[in-house]
C-alpha cells in the first residue's frame, strides 16, 4: 500500500505534475484524493508486481478495473500514463481513454487481461490519438524493473527474446 505519508503529501504538492509509484499498491480512494489535491498532475506511472505467466490476479472483471476506473474519473488532466502488469481489461482501457482525453502516450506492458486485437473500436482510437503506444507484450527491454516471480510455473521459454532471467527474478 502506499505509505500513509505520501497520502498526507498529496495536499501539499498541489503543483505536482509527475508521479511514479512502483512496487507498491494504492487505493481507489488514494487516486481520488491525488486527483483532487493535485490537479496538474500531467504523468503518472503505477507499475505493480505480478506474476509474469497470467498477470495481476484479481477477483472478478470489477476487481481489475478498479484502479483504471479511479484514475478515469479522477486524473483527467494526464498527458503520459504508464501502467506495467495492471489488471484491467479492454473496459478499464475504455473509461481511461474516455476521462483522460490529453493521453499522448500509454504503456500498458504487461497488462494480460487486455484484448486490443478483438477490439477495433479501441485499436483504432489508440492509434488515432496516442503517439507514444507500448502494447501489453512489447519488451521490456531498457526498463529497470524488477519482478520476483512465484511458484514453479513459469514458462522460461515463453518469454521475449529481450527478457534476461536471473536467480528468480525477471529483470527487464
Amino acid at each position: 500500500m502506499v505509505c500513509e505519508g505520501l497520502v498526507e503529501a498529496f495536499p501539499k504538492l498541489p503543483l505536482l505534475e509527475e508521479l511514479s509509484l512502483t512496487h507498491t499498491d494504492i487505493t481507489t480512494e488514494r487516486i481520488e484524493a491525488l486527483g483532487y489535491s493535485c490537479p496538474r498532475l500531467k504523468s503518472f506511472k503505477l507499475n505493480n508486481s505480478c506474476y509474469m505467466g497470467t498477470g495481476y490476479y484479481s477477483d472478478g472483471e470489477d476487481g481489475r478495473n478498479e484502479e483504471a476506473l479511479a484514475i478515469a474519473r479522477n486524473l483527467p488532466a494526464l498527458h503520459h500514463l504508464q501502467l506495467i502488469c495492471n489488471s484491467m481489461t479492454n473496459e478499464g482501457l475504455q473509461a481511461i481513454l474516455d476521462g483522460c482525453p490529453h493521453l499522448v502516450s500509454l504503456d500498458l506492458r504487461l497488462c494480460s487481461n487486455l484484448n486490443l486485437h478483438l477490439n477495433e473500436v479501441l485499436s483504432s482510437r489508440i492509434s488515432r490519438h496516442i503517439k507514444d503506444m507500448k502494447y501489453p507484450n512489447d519488451s521490456m527491454r531498457g526498463f529497470t524493473f524488477g519482478f520476483q516471480h512465484w511458484g514453479d510455473d513459469v514458462d522460461e521459454n515463453n518469454m521475449s527474446s529481450n527478457d534476461d532471467i536471473y536467480d528468480g527474478y525477471f529483470w527487464f
